[in-house]
């Protein structure tokens, strides 16, 4: 009887598909819904406040690109930004990506245009100084261009020669300010990619469920999501997933508004009342969360929520919700609480063999 031999090719190709179908297999789509409940004055359960922020330094952030997109993120989009002949370090890593709209061009130039003022130093006129003061010339003139061309940034001095010089680190982190609301239904182009990523907007599997819930009065649909990503046994992924409305600038005013003294006899005043201590604002946004999901023999469910609300004055003006659960793949997890409802679907997912062989 004549026995295989596996030549090193052969072991090499075997060893091949073996990580090809462990990556594979490693792949997991979760979709969540939240929505919120209206007060309900018969209850009278005291809910909990947050006592510190959500803890997202080494959370996933999937929505901070699209919801709050740096200056690193736009140009992605801009193909001479994205070309290998760029110098490493200096610019994000190349990407496919369609030529970058007229509108989103200006919305570059103003951010660097912005950052540019910013830092022009003003002048100092002593107080005894009898110059005569003449009108400045306007600042943006002198200031660098970004040439959409080339990705350099670029600026004509006063004898006609043309200065160009790359985007700084300090640009590229620049930060465009947070919208007013986060549409409810939050998704991205649905791309296949080596690391997690967003689904499209076709991909979402519990579109009736969360229309049910928009229709359910006393009900307020707040997001509804699902992304892609792959899962390591033994290992934590935590994410971040936010929604509703940004209230940072009425955090700040609170903060500048209310001193020591203040805060200790609102305390007094609200134990008194029997309403829970002075709240503190740990979230701008109406709706905050942070979620853990742990791969074993099951998959275990951590989440934290923080949910703003202004109906009961008896409870928080931010409530934080914790809920554990073992996930069945394929199963529609519902947790519940008075005034927040979480939908979560955990199951496997194949990615594209193209997807697989990029990656390895």
């Amino acid at each position: 009887m004549k026995h295989l031999r596996l030549t090193s090719p052969g072991l090499a190709l075997l060893a091949l598909f073996a990580t090809t179908t462990a990556w594979a297999n490693s792949w997991y789509e979760i979709e969540l819904i939240a929505f919120s409940r209206s007060t309900d004055n018969s209850l009278k359960e005291q809910f909990e406040a947050p006592v510190a922020a959500l803890k997202t330094s080494n959370a996933m952030d999937l929505m901070r690109p699209l919801v709050q997109p740096t200056l690193a993120d736009l140009i992605k989009a801009v193909p001479a930004c994205t070309a290998p002949s760029q110098a490493e370090g200096t610019l994000p890593a190349p990407v496919p990506a369609e030529p970058v709209s007229a509108t989103v061009q200006q919305q570059i130039q103003q951010l660097l245009t912005e950052h540019q003022q910013n830092k022009q130093p003003e002048p100092v006129v002593a107080e005894d100084s009898l110059d005569v003061q003449l009108e400045p010339e306007p600042v943006a003139a002198s200031l660098f261009q970004l040439n959409f061309q080339n990705c350099q940034m670029e600026q004509w001095d006063m004898d006609g020669q043309l200065i160009s010089r790359p985007l700084s680190a300090e640009e590229l982190a620049l930060t465009f300010a947070a919208p007013a609301q986060i549409p409810v239904t939050f998704t991205g182009d649905g791309i296949a990619k080596d690391t997690a990523y967003l689904v499209g907007p076709n991909d979402l599997q519990l579109k009736n469920l969360a229309y049910q819930l928009q229709r359910e009065a006393g009900k307020h649909l707040l997001l509804h999501t699902a992304w892609r990503q792959p899962l390591v046994s033994g290992r934590n992924s935590r994410s971040r997933w936010y929604a509703g409305s940004y209230h940072a600038d009425e955090h700040a005013e609170a903060e500048q508004s209310v001193d020591l003294m203040q805060q200790v006899q609102q305390q007094l005043a609200a134990l008194q009342q029997g309403q829970s201590s002075l709240q503190l604002w740990f979230s701008p946004w109406q709706f905050d969360s942070l979620v853990q999901l742990r791969l074993g023999r099951f998959i275990q469910f951590d989440g934290t929520f923080y949910l703003r609300q202004s109906e009961d004055t008896k409870q928080p003006a931010q409530l934080a919700v914790k809920q554990s659960a073992r996930l069945t793949l394929g199963q529609i997890h519902y947790l519940d609480h008075p005034r927040l409802g979480v939908i979560i679907q955990v199951k496997r997912f194949t990615p594209p063999e193209s997807a697989v062989a990029a990656t390895l």
